[in-house]
């Protein structure tokens, strides 16, 4: 019967070790996708989004032993593009702060997909609904 536990135990620590793995790599996913679509403008705060350690990066603010995400602030940064629908799979995100900004097209549906979101600002950085988006 021990040796069951033990069994069990063990495979049970492995599950929790997977699921961290595969919930950092789904949130490193979601800001690189993030990254690509608001790039331009005159902001080099993106440029620093490289290489492992996507907690230490600016704007980014992670929480809890599987160091999801649930802050990312970037106000008055210059960025420009699209906000990417991927910012839906940061699924622990409680603060997005992209106001002052100059992202363009719509504001994703997956947004509400975030369950834990608390504070929302986007204000100055999309378009209002009665401006065209087509150039």
């Amino acid at each position: 019967m021990a040796r069951r536990s033990v069994r069990l135990l063990l495979l049970l620590s492995a599950c929790m070790f997977f699921s961290t793995l595969a919930a950092a790599e789904d949130d490193e996913a979601a800001l690189l996708a993030f990254k690509v679509a608001a790039t331009g403008g005159i902001s080099s705060v993106l440029t620093s989004w490289n290489g492992s350690g996507y907690c230490s990066w600016e704007g980014v603010r992670c929480r809890g032993m599987r160091r999801r995400v649930v802050a990312l602030n970037l106000p008055s940064q210059g960025l420009t593009g699209v906000l990417s629908a991927a910012i839906g799979n940061l699924t622990s995100l409680r603060t997005l702060d992209l106001s002052s900004n100059g992202l363009n097209g719509d504001i994703p549906a997956s947004l509400g997909r975030l369950r834990h979101l608390h504070s929302l600002n986007l204000s100055a950085t999309m378009p209002s609904p009665d401006r065209s988006l087509s150039t």
